[in-house]
């Protein structure tokens, strides 16, 4: 499962593996790096990161045991150059929001 957070401008991966020994988050945005991102996992074996991602759409992947690769079910997916599936996050922020001052009369 993937959420994108614009209060804390994170973005949460999330995926059960309890038999898992490590599972990394892998993608266009840490450049494909199986070591960039390791996920921890909880008494319930559920592997967790939440990672800061710039805004714009990003193909993942998750590296299980630096040899398995699997797509998130919760995305959408997209046909990569090695013939297999790729997921799809797409991080939006909101926008930052000005503040006007309120015009003051004078007497």
């Amino acid at each position: 499962m993937v959420k994108v957070s614009t209060r804390t401008k994170k973005t949460s991966f999330e995926v059960a593996l309890p038999e898992a020994n490590s599972v990394n988050v892998v993608g266009d945005f840490n450049e494909w790096s199986g070591e960039a991102h390791p996920m921890k996992k909880n008494r319930a074996g559920v592997w967790k990161l939440a990672v800061e991602i710039p805004a714009g759409e990003y193909q993942f992947r998750y590296l299980v045991d630096n040899a398995q690769w699997i797509n998130d079910d919760s995305t959408t997916y997209v046909l990569n150059s090695f013939g297999t599936e790729n997921s799809i996050v797409e991080v939006k922020l909101a926008a930052k929001k000005t503040t006007r001052k309120k015009a003051t009369k004078k007497k």
